[in-house]
């Protein structure tokens, strides 16, 4: 990371982790049932993570302005972001050709879908992002960083930063409460007010962490403890209300500890690897499998789910290597290019030398 030279690369693998996690609660076919776990608990984990990797990388540039925050989100957020939508779009366009898929498309909504989607906005739709779902979670890390660009000076009294977290604790409480559950909050606009308090609880602990970390003593648990029990908790198969205590208590110590301890060797090489693809992981993994699934079906006769689960470990490994690929082929020189193009002041080369960086 920038400052400092200061890297966390516990905290790269347990983003790589919790990006893997995702892929395997959305790609059944390939892998089976997972729909019991709590995998999607890994978005507030995004959540801390990015409010800690920013507060490192940007809390004492804020002062810029925010435009040039933003700016500088928005170049590192919209190459990837893209790609996930366009393919998004691929498969919609085969849905009307072809038929099936699991969105009922129809032109009209295709064409009032593409241009909310195209400009990171939710469409009005109930899915609010249909070309690719996951993307929910990307509009509100951008609400939630303009937001912290907009208030960062009162935000800067770990008093008034402390009083957001809890108010938002609560917000998010009394959300889960009311709709019966955590993970579905923020996916879709009957439950956007419900997301808006669950970024802002995980995003502003992330922040208030990474003030904090360096000024508590903990101790240096081993990264293969960390590593291995985040997975453990993302798939046990928790109610509303556990999973709750787990995103406002269990997740947020990960990246407290993580903050303390280094891997070496292989361990260090496979984290930064992990953490370097896990973005792109994020934003094409499901249109992906789906597209693989489909091709193999109507192109080969071909019912992948045969193979599960050793198809979805295929499909795994292929993924990580493909994203590694296009983030060093295409997402980097993408943002590049548009970091000359927009002339952007704000030192960029402390997100490209971020290794666990924000989606």
């Amino acid at each position: 990371m920038a400052k400092e030279g200061r890297t966390y690369v516990t905290l790269d693998g347990l983003r790589g982790l919790a990006a893997l996690s995702i892929v395997m609660l959305h790609a059944q076919r390939f892998i089976g049932d997972l729909t019991w776990s709590s995998a999607a608990l890994a978005v507030d984990l995004f959540f801390v993570l990015s409010g800690f990797v920013l507060a490192h990388a940007y809390e004492a540039r804020l002062s810029s302005g925010p435009s040039l925050f933003i700016k500088a989100r928005l170049i590192r957020l919209y190459p990837l972001y893209l790609i996930g939508t366009l393919l998004g779009v691929v498969e919609a366009l085969l849905v009307l050709r072809y038929g099936g898929g699991s969105i009922p498309w129809t032109s009209d909504k295709f064409w009032t879908s593409l241009p909310f989607a195209l400009a990171m906005l939710p469409a009005p739709d109930k899915s609010m992002f249909p070309f690719n779902g996951v993307m929910w979670s990307i509009f509100f890390e951008l609400f939630i960083n303009l937001t912290w660009a907009l208030f960062w000076r009162p935000l800067q009294s770990t008093r008034i930063l402390v009083g957001t977290i809890l108010l938002s604790g609560i917000g998010l409480a009394a959300s889960v409460y009311i709709t019966g559950t955590l993970v579905g909050l923020g996916v879709s606009w009957s439950t956007i007010v419900g997301g808006s308090f669950r970024v802002s609880y995980s995003f502003f602990l992330g922040v208030l962490l990474y003030r904090l970390h360096k000024r508590v003593s903990l101790p240096k648990l081993p990264p293969i403890l960390l590593l291995a029990g985040l997975p453990a908790v993302l798939f046990l198969p928790l109610p509303p209300y556990a999973e709750l205590i787990a995103a406002l208590f269990i997740l947020p110590w990960f990246v407290l500890l993580g903050s303390h301890s280094e891997p070496k060797g292989l361990l260090r090489v496979i984290c930064r690897k992990i953490g370097a693809a896990s973005y792109a992981i994020y934003t094409v993994h499901n249109r992906l499998y789906r597209l693989t699934y489909a091709a193999a079906l109507q192109l080969l006769a071909i019912d992948l789910r045969i193979f599960q689960p050793f198809i979805g470990v295929i499909f795994v490994f292929c993924l990580v290597f493909f994203c590694l690929v296009l983030n060093r082929y295409y997402d980097k020189p993408a943002r590049e290019w548009l970091t000359r193009k927009l002339g952007s002041r704000v030192e960029l080369a402390a997100e490209r030398e971020t290794t666990t960086q924000a989606p």
